[in-house]
């Protein structure tokens, strides 16, 4: 059967109505011009808008459009800049609830490309990565320990493609805010803990951060009891540092306790940013109380009026319990006797009378510096950086920096006893008594040891209930 039209373009042109589309095209002409007429009216109307005003309902905007695209499936788990992990979770924190059944069940923003693995968009629980409960390692075996923060549980994390080991912080979407994370994504130190990233999966937010694997400070002194002076000036001087490097940018922790400090196997780090600020002027008066009563100092339980000083008065705390085992005031005053420690602090602080009697002369003038009453006396962290309590001499102050250290320092006490052939006698053997083995034992060199890869330390499978 032979067709008239072979080509398609004659067959097109021999049946199209070129009136028709003349007409279409103009009114979609008209259209369009009374779109922008419509939208040059709007703008004139706002005109009289302040320029704050102008900004707000652009965010607002901006803001909108990005839960739609979220709702309507335009999320997924992505590698991204510190800007664009914020923008993450500033869109969660003020995301409207109507909103939230309609999301992904899996979107994120992570930091860390070289340890964490995303495939195609998505970041699997018992997939890509499997969640355990903490196990410590100077716990006993059959404990099974999930740490709790302030805002939610945190277990141990391991990419099952890099096989690297994190901390994950589970946080209930109700309960998330944005500057749980800001503090910690911005400022970027050794002994601070690095944020990795943060994932949202089944309506809980998944934040991704340096494992402390040591544990916290609080978990040992419950385990082990008071700490040795050496293993104190260890972790002062950490928390120091990371101190100095908060307060060069006016930042305020607001809550440095044993809780917040986490060791790791060569180092210790601060955790737990939510009641974090930055201060704009030289004074930061806040709108309400921050921080835990025990370790609070006078100034900030009188609420007038703070600055940086008030992390070195609960550090000056934190060395107390670390010495004692107990908060300050808790032994001298309990809590059945008084109804607040807030009384108690504002009327007789400093607590020197909780600094135990066994406490070094320099230790003791230390604590002094750090928990004078007066701010504007108190010392800084870069001044008690320098304090000669936190620097003694090695042979003085024995101090375990890493497991690895300490071997090689075993080695070598091995190698120049073999080297002067000395009789294995008790004196002379590696594990006497004064040896630097046995000077360690008990000490934070046990018990972050095992964390170097010496130890196992997850066992079984995954909890399902990670929740």
């Amino acid at each position: 059967m032979k067709y008239k039209y072979d080509n398609g373009i004659e067959l097109l042109l021999a049946h199209m109505n070129m009136e028709d589309i003349i007409n279409a095209a103009e009114t979609l002409y008209q259209l369009e011009q009374e779109e922008e007429e419509e939208e040059g009216g709007l703008l004139f109307e706002g005109e009289g808008l302040s320029q704050e005003e102008m900004d707000e309902n652009e965010e607002v905007g901006e803001l909108g459009s990005q839960q739609k695209d979220y709702a309507d499936g335009g999320g997924g788990v992505r590698y991204g800049k510190v800007t664009d992990l914020l923008s993450f979770v500033n869109l969660l924190s003020s995301m409207d609830t109507a909103a939230l059944p309609h999301l992904q069940k899996e979107m994120g923003v992570l930091l860390n490309k070289k340890d964490i693995a995303i495939k195609k968009g998505r970041y699997q629980i018992n997939m890509d990565f499997l969640l355990f409960p903490w196990k410590l390692t100077y716990k006993n075996h059959g404990c099974g320990l999930v740490p709790k923060g302030s805002f939610g549980k945190v277990h141990l994390a391991q990419d099952t493609k890099t096989r690297k080991r994190m901390a994950c912080k589970l946080i209930p979407m109700e309960n998330f805010k944005a500057a749980d994370v800001e503090f910690q994504a911005r400022f970027r130190h050794e002994n601070i803990a690095e944020l990795y990233g943060a994932l949202l999966w089944d309506q809980t937010i998944h934040l991704f951060m340096e494992a402390g694997e040591g544990g916290s400070v609080l978990e040992k002194l419950d385990s082990c009891g008071p700490m040795r002076e050496f293993e104190i000036i260890w972790v002062t001087k950490q928390v120091l540092r990371g101190l100095e490097y908060l307060h060069s940018h006016n930042v305020i922790h607001h809550d440095i306790k044993p809780s917040n400090i986490v060791l790791m196997s060569d180092k210790a780090v601060l955790v737990d940013f939510g009641l974090t600020v930055q201060m704009t002027e030289d004074i930061y008066i806040p709108r309400d109380m921050r921080g835990t009563e025990m370790y609070m100092s006078p100034e900030l339980v009188l609420c007038r009026g703070h600055n940086t000083k008030t992390d070195i008065y609960s550090l000056g705390t934190t060395i107390i319990h670390m010495q004692t085992g107990s908060p300050p005031w808790v032994k001298r005053y309990p809590r059945t006797a008084y109804p607040s420690y807030l009384y108690i602090i504002h009327k007789q602080a400093p607590p020197l009378e909780d600094i135990p009697e066994d406490c070094s002369l320099a230790m003791r003038s230390f604590l002094e510096r750090a928990l004078e009453r007066n701010p504007g006396l108190r010392s800084s962290a870069s001044e008690l950086l320098k304090d000669e309590a936190i620097n003694p001499p090695r042979e003085d102050q024995p101090r375990c920096w890493s497991l690895d250290s300490a071997m090689e320092e075993a080695n070598h006490i091995m190698l120049r006893q073999q080297s002067q052939h000395h009789d294995t006698t008790q004196e002379s053997s590696l594990y006497s008594v004064d040896s630097g083995h046995m000077r360690r034992k008990g000490s934070l060199y046990i018990d972050l040891g095992a964390l170097s890869g010496y130890t196992k330390l997850v066992t079984g499978p995954p909890t399902s209930e990670y929740g």
